[in-house]
């Protein structure tokens, strides 16, 4: 993905390759570093571990749709992440695959529970949510994510623009108006 920088990207291809060949718990940082030709140094000063490395491409994504201010509103940010998810499919599968406490799937809850509550909050001109704001944000988030898994084993199913309108149609009404790009 263009919008990484290069040691970055070096680092999480090398990842990627390896998720590619082996099976997530047997990759260790060293066959990272030794794939991607950094030093334990240089690893360490761009990702805390392997599960970090796991979740960057996720993390990027999103974060280059916001910063750049690509996107107008949801359903646009959300018909952006099916596409660029589609395009990488095989390694979005490949990540579902993982287990464990920072596992794929909790990491894109919360971050899409960040994402969703900081447009939330800023609408609704509110410092923080209250207990039933929290559980409907989660409940649309906990779902976003397991239907995102079962359509990624499902590649025919629909189209990334079918998805996009089914998440956007799902989410809470109070949250469909509440896009900010700051």
């Amino acid at each position: 993905m263009s919008y990484l920088n290069f040691t970055k990207q070096r680092i999480f291809n090398a990842f990627d390759e390896l998720l590619s060949e082996i099976p997530f718990d047997k990759i260790t940082v060293q066959m990272i570093i030794e794939r991607s030709g950094v030093s334990k140094s240089t690893f360490y000063r761009h990702f805390k571990d392997k599960y970090e490395v796991l979740n960057f491409n996720s993390l990027a994504l999103g974060e280059h749709l916001i910063e750049q201010r690509i996107c107008r509103d949801w359903h646009e940010f959300l018909l952006k992440m099916f596409q660029a998810i589609a395009k990488d499919s095989k390694y979005y599968r490949r990540a579902f695959r993982t287990s464990g406490q920072n596992a794929h799937y909790g990491f894109l809850y919360n971050y899409s529970f960040s994402i969703v509550e900081k447009c939330y909050l800023h609408k609704m001109q509110k410092a923080e949510l209250t207990t039933q704001e929290y559980f409907l944000i989660s409940h649309y988030c906990y779902g976003c994510v397991g239907i995102l898994q079962d359509w990624l084993n499902r590649p025919d199913s629909l189209t990334p623009e079918e998805m996009a309108d089914i998440f956007f149609n799902a989410m809470p009404e109070q949250c469909k108006d509440s896009w900010i790009v700051e």
